[in-house]
């Protein structure tokens, strides 16, 4: 370990001297604009959180090892409602002028961010990388607490010099959180210090390690692209407008590779037994009363149905983009399989744009109200939507730990058959919508090959994925799989119906209105 406290300290004087500091501590902003950084580490801060949550801790500590991280990401996990206070204090609300629509495109849809929603899953990935183990477990955590104590040594001197001037007192970006940012994993001292790395966990523990410092340098890298294309020039991000026909430009279908091919034809062994539980498991989850409430409440206009409990599902359909693209994904695919399974990824990334022109189709802006910081907060801190995002997170995870094209075929098999009864009583109502209100809403009709980008040659009769025989062991893990995502989007069901009866979010009766 000793060895490794060398390497972190090696790292950790990089990392300050990134170039990024010395442009901040530079004239090019004025000093009171410095912290208006904030806008590009938004979708960083407000998911650490959950990487605290769902990937570092520890569900059940068997020793003291784990508990000392566990402490650390109790700590941690605090620190996006810090944020939000600076937020309040910047009036980024006022600057930025988002709707809640606007603030969904930057999170998820915004070139600027696309390399931190790559980031938000690779650091997610080291714990997945380190299969557990509390010792490389706390290398890469600790290289992450360097990292981001580096950040707050620079940006809390800009804090207090910006305190001493205007009165206006940051508590994220200021020494509250520099005290909280010590450079260690929070109440490790003197757990790990004496203890030896064998020789299978130090090289892995030094790999992640220099993983996470080198996804930091990259963080900082971002961070002066945005201050110099944003910051010196006094502006901030907005949202780039479409031509309200862009999503209808395509007339022509365009080919696709046809999935159900893999299930219509004669499978190889044990594939079968997969597909059996997906069907078994559709068809108990297609009974969820939830289902019953969408058809059968006469109370409520469809369109109001859909607006009381579309908006927890923000996270599964937003998000989906980035796990298919970031976690399911293989960045260099050396079969057709891989490739066959980067296809379907590919269309499954577009989806949620369509989502998008859905949620400003229904009015969901006016009807909720909401500023950039009130999506925020109930995007990642509402506890009803936390089930979703706990649930995303344990997607993600599983993509990242079965890479076998066979585990991802039926990963991704068992999430959209997952979909299948919420598209069909989903799609009921939107097209009443619709008719109704003059319209269109083609994520929620499930007209989503309007979205997929067309394709040349359908990739040879070899990418067939089914038609290789799957080990018993395989089988197991594949069935487990399909539990899981059903199990939790049960789960997901069961809360919509709590939300959507109770229009926890106030949707107004639109019936009234007409």
């Amino acid at each position: 370990m000793k060895e490794y406290m060398k390497l972190k300290a090696e790292r950790w004087e990089r990392i300050l001297s990134h170039p990024f500091f010395d442009w901040l501590h530079s004239d090019a902003v004025p000093l009171e604009e410095k912290v208006l950084i904030a806008p590009i580490m938004t979708v960083f801060v407000m998911n650490f959180r959950d990487a605290s949550r769902y990937f570092i801790r520890f569900p059940k500590p068997r020793n003291r090892f784990e508990e000392a991280l566990n402490g650390g990401t109790r700590e941690d996990e605090t620190h996006s409602r810090l944020f939000l206070e600076d937020w309040t204090k910047m009036g980024l609300d006022e600057r930025l002028g988002f709707r809640a629509s606007d603030t969904l495109f930057w999170l998820f849809l915004s070139k600027e961010n696309e390399r931190f929603r790559y980031f938000v899953l690779e650091f997610g990935r080291l714990d997945v990388e380190d299969e557990g183990d509390p010792l490389v477990r706390f290398a890469h955590s600790e290289a992450g607490e360097a990292a981001g104590n580096a950040f707050f040594f620079h940006m809390a001197k800009i804090a207090t010099a910006i305190e001493e001037k205007t009165g206006v007192r940051y508590i994220y970006f200021g020494n509250h959180h520099l005290d909280r940012e010590p450079g260690f994993v929070w109440g490790s001292k003197g757990v790990f210090d004496d203890e030896v790395l064998d020789d299978e966990q130090r090289p892995l523990s030094f790999r992640l390690a220099n993983r996470m410092f080198d996804l930091f340098e990259e963080v900082h890298d971002c961070f002066l692209e945005y201050g110099r294309t944003y910051m010196e020039r006094g502006v901030l991000p907005t949202r780039p407008r479409a031509e309200p026909s862009a999503r209808l430009a395509r007339p022509e279908p365009t080919a696709r590779p046809s999935y159900g091919v893999e299930l219509e034809r004669p499978m190889a062994l044990y594939h079968d037994d997969v597909q059996r539980v997906i069907e078994e498991r559709k068809a108990q989850a297609a009974r969820h009363p939830f289902y019953a409430w969408l058809r059968d409440e006469a109370s409520v206009s469809p369109e109001e149905k859909l607006m009381r409990f579309l908006p927890y599902w923000v996270p599964d359909i937003m998000g989906y983009r980035d796990l298919n693209r970031y976690a399911v994904r293989y960045p260099a695919p050396r079969t057709p399989e891989e490739r066959r399974i980067n296809e379907w990824c590919d269309d499954l990334s577009t989806h949620s744009a369509l989502f998008l022109a859905d949620w400003e189709a229904l009015g969901m802006d006016e009807a909720l109200g909401w500023k950039a910081k009130d999506t925020l907060k109930f995007l990642f801190l509402d506890p009803q939507v936390e089930i979703h995002r706990k649930n995303l997170a344990t997607f993600a995870k599983l993509a990242m730990r079965h890479r076998d094209p066979a585990m991802m075929f039926w990963f991704v098999a068992a999430l959209e058959a997952s979909g299948h009864a919420f598209f069909e009583n989903v799609q009921r109502l939107a097209e009443v919508v619709e008719k109704e209100q003059k319209i269109r809403l083609d994520y929620l009709c499930h007209r989503h090959e309007l979205a997929h980008a067309a394709r040349g040659e359908p990739l040879e009769r070899s990418a067939f994925i089914t038609s290789k025989r799957l080990t018993i062991a395989a089988r197991d893990v594949a069935i487990g799989m399909v539990e899981t995502i059903f199990d939790a989007l049960e789960e997901q069901l069961t809360s919509s119906l709590e939300v959507a009866r109770s229009n926890r979010l106030n949707i107004p009766s639109r019936r009234a209105a007409r």
